[in-house]
């Protein structure tokens, strides 16, 4: 196809439309007629294109690199109908060259100059037809405005004017094509670019690129300034300029030095900025102050810059307010006077109340004017004073009449020399609404000796009880104060504790040990709590909700203890091994506990029993561990989720050496020898053991032996054995 027809391509979108056109209703007519039958048959497929888009010359489909595309259709033949079936978007498309031609579900879209064969593949039937790509131009070229060749690199200062067009070569035809191209800039910092006009905006390289249709052409800007320098005159010594709040502009001027050595005045023409405008803002080289800081003001002005510094300072050093940080009203007072106090620089004050600028944050709750604040409605609004740079705020709330207070604990508990808050006060208003209070509450104490009100706090002074009073519109409400001697330590009757899951247990008790060594048993005095979510904690007992691994912290005054609570399934079985213990002083030994679950499921409790000695001078007891101390007897007893068992211990005395009377006798037939047999314990007490002993003889026929008593029978020898708590001794017998 010649670059003539590419022009002109309204005809061939004609033609196109009705090809499409045309398909459509053979395919419909198609589907109409195999609409409800079975599985189609295919016999052949074959492709449809527009004839415009067929170039007979080449054999081949012609397609265009960035312009129209080029659209195939496969229409598949069907067993017994006449008709033809549209697969195009159900075959398998392929392209031999994708660098030049690729294809997706029937769109050929040109890729690059040269070849492909295109494929469509449908119910095992292939066809394929030759197509070929081109670019619409051979070449694009930039230009310059009086009609030639735009160079590869060009220098250029800011001001001076550049535009460039595009031409579009095909063949021996040329066509400026400079509004259809894409322009692109590599640095708009630099140079930016609207259809072939350049404007020039700071000093260094940009790239302008013209691209169309696959080509494209580049010009490099070597930008320059006109200007060596550029300087600001802020009228102030040194490279700084001052201001305050609230006082007149500053009127900053710019100068530029041509390259000539000729300087010029800018200021109105220049680029003026602000790092910060929240400090200053700066219009044509006018500075004006907004809040203080340090800011820095630029000037740019063809590709040359300076900055200078300036300072914003308050004209004041504070502003102080009368009341200060918070006020509370009552809907029904008259209304507050609120004053501000400057001080400035050389620390003179100066009373500003008329001056400053009163703002309310909430003007439905107060209003304020001059400083005075009337009350409107209940609710909180923030009242502010602001001069000349310098604000303060002070917090109003306006509650509205009570009909009633009440105190959110009737007994506080204190030591002397410790401070604690007073309680809340909720008062019930005239429709029956609950609003705290506490901020305006009138605190006295009946008896100062014992303690104090002050700032919201009550201070402890000696031991005793006192009745605190607060008091609102009129309206009363006591508490009692007791103090008390000064707490060291909190001790809970257990560290650890198993509860059951979903049944309410109460909790372990907690003895307070005083600073005067006394011990007071507080369990109904102390508030425990958790952070856990898998337990309710009520007033004398508590309750988990999941199984899991708690700690409670029980606290009184100041002093606090935690407990370890493990929440689990009812044990309903405790199995102890070995259900006795035999031991020598000084002698430990374990003990295993196993408990079962009303599921069947086991777990070893050993070490989480809550064990107890019965006399742990003689045996000892900690985790699974029991010690012997001393001779007797005595017993251990565990418990776990209120079930126990018991283990008895003895303690026995360890036995060190056996010793026998006498090494070797001789008797004669008819002799006898009355043997003594001494134990000698590890605890230093000997014990004759003689009756206790196993006694043998080695040769019963050469002497007999019986609780000691040797007997001889005839001439010979024989060793005769002692045996005592696993230890054996002998004596010789000769018999002559």
């Amino acid at each position: 196809m010649n670059f003539s027809l590419r022009i002109g391509t309204s005809l061939k979108e004609t033609r196109r439309w009705l090809a499409a056109a045309l398909a459509f209703v053979i395919v419909m007519t198609s589907l109409t007629g195999v609409a409800n039958a079975a599985e189609d048959t295919v016999t052949g497929i074959e492709f449809s294109y527009d004839s415009s888009d067929y170039n007979s010359s080449t054999s081949s489909l012609e397609t265009f690199v960035e312009d129209d595309k080029v659209n195939l259709t496969v229409f598949a033949s069907i067993s017994g109908s006449a008709n033809k079936k549209d697969v195009t978007a159900d075959a398998t498309w392929k392209s031999s060259n994708t660098a030049f031609v690729k294809v997706e579900k029937g769109v050929l879209t040109g890729a690059g100059k040269g070849t492909a064969t295109i494929s469509a593949t449908y119910k095992g039937f292939t066809i394929s037809i030759k197509a070929a790509s081109d670019y619409v131009y051979d070449s694009v070229t930039l230009k310059k405005q009086d009609g030639t060749t735009a160079p590869a690199t060009l220098d250029i200062e800011i001001g001076q004017p550049l535009e460039l067009t595009l031409d579009g070569t095909k063949g021996s035809t040329e066509k400026n094509v400079t509004s259809e191209a894409v322009w692109t800039t590599s640095n708009a910092a630099i140079a930016t670019v609207d259809e072939g006009t350049i404007t020039l905006l700071g000093v260094g390289a940009a790239t302008i690129t013209a691209k169309l249709k696959g080509k494209s052409d580049s010009i490099t800007l070597n930008v320059s300034s006109p200007y060596k320098s550029i300087t600001i005159d802020s009228g102030d010594s040194g490279n700084l300029a001052e201001l305050y709040i609230g006082s007149d502009d500053k009127k900053l001027t710019a100068s530029v030095v041509s390259k000539t050595g000729e300087t010029s005045i800018v200021t109105d023409t220049a680029k003026w900025v602000s790092a910060n405008d929240k400090v200053a803002t700066v219009k044509k080289g006018v500075v004006t102050a907004v809040a203080a800081g340090k800011t820095t003001i630029t000037v740019s002005h063809k590709g040359v810059s300076t900055s200078i510094d300036v300072v914003v300072r308050a004209a004041f050093q504070s502003i102080r307010l009368s009341p200060e940080k918070e006020y509370h009203l009552l809907l029904q007072d008259a209304p507050l006077q609120v004053t501000a106090e400057v001080q400035n620089n050389s620390g003179v004050s100066e009373d500003v109340t008329s001056k400053a600028e009163w703002t309310s944050s909430n003007v439905v709750v107060a209003t304020v004017s001059g400083g005075l604040v009337t009350p409107k409605a209940v609710g909180a609004t923030k009242i502010t004073a602001s001069h000349m740079g310098v604000s303060r705020s002070v917090e109003i709330t306006v509650y509205p009449s009570v009909s009633d207070i009440s105190v959110e604990t009737e007994t506080i508990d204190g030591f002397n020399g410790i401070s604690g808050d007073l309680p809340k006060v909720t008062a019930t208003t005239f429709d029956g609404s609950k609003v705290d209070v506490s901020k305006i509450v009138t605190w006295t104490s009946k008896d100062e000796k014992v303690a104090i009100v002050k700032d919201g706090q009550w201070t402890a002074k000696a031991i005793g009880e006192t009745l605190l009073t607060a008091t609102v519109q009129g309206k009363k409400v006591e508490i009692k104060l007791i103090v008390h001697v000064k707490p060291l330590k909190l001790i809970a009757s257990v560290k650890d504790l198993s509860i059951i899951l979903g049944k309410e247990t109460p909790y372990p008790s907690v003895t307070v040990v005083n600073e005067d060594g006394e011990e007071e048993d507080i369990t109904s005095k102390i508030k425990w709590k958790t952070t856990s979510e898998d337990i309710v904690l009520k007033d004398e007992v508590m309750k988990g909700l999941e199984v899991s691994s708690i700690t409670l912290t029980a606290t009184y005054l100041t002093k606090s203890v935690s407990v370890r609570v493990k929440v689990e399934e009812e044990i309903v079985k405790l199995v102890v091994e070995p259900a006795a213990l035999d031991l020598y002083p000084g002698r430990s030994k374990s003990v295993k506990v196993t408990g079962y679950y009303k599921s069947g499921k086991q777990v070893s409790l050993g070490s989480k029993m809550n064990w107890e000695s019965g006399n742990p001078n003689i045996a000892s007891v900690s985790s699974t561990t029991v010690k012997a101390a001393a001779v007797g007897t005595t017993k251990i007893t565990g418990s776990y989720q209120g079930k126990t068992v018991v283990v008895p211990i003895v303690v026995s005395p360890k036995l060190k050496s056996l010793v026998l009377s006498s090494k070797s006798v001789q008797l004669t037939a008819g002799g006898t020898y009355m043997a003594k047999l001494q134990a000698n314990f590890t605890t230093g007490d000997p014990s004759n053991v003689t009756d206790a002993a196993v006694w043998t003889s080695s040769k019963a026929s050469v002497a007999t032996v019986v609780g000691g008593k040797i007997v001889a029978v005839s001439k010979g020898t024989a060793s005769i054995k002692a045996t005592y708590a696993g230890k054996s001794v002998t004596i010789r017998v000769s018999v002559k």
